[in-house]
């Protein structure tokens, strides 16, 4: 297809306009943005890891 592949929330599973440049998870609405924020580091690495995007921190 010719057409951008779409992008979906990591938590809700919407379309995602929108990604955290610190966690670099995608998010849906404001109110997902701030469940994001309070995610420790093992969580957001659960998250971007189901989509094949986590970082191996060694």
């Amino acid at each position: 297809s010719l057409l951008p592949q779409k992008k979906y929330c990591d938590v809700t599973g919407l379309e995602a306009p929108y990604m955290d440049p610190k966690t670099r998870l995608r998010y849906h609405s404001a109110d997902v943005y701030q469940f994001i924020k309070t995610l420790p580091d093992f969580s957001v690495q659960g998250y971007l890891g189901l989509r094949n995007a986590a970082v191996d921190l060694k």
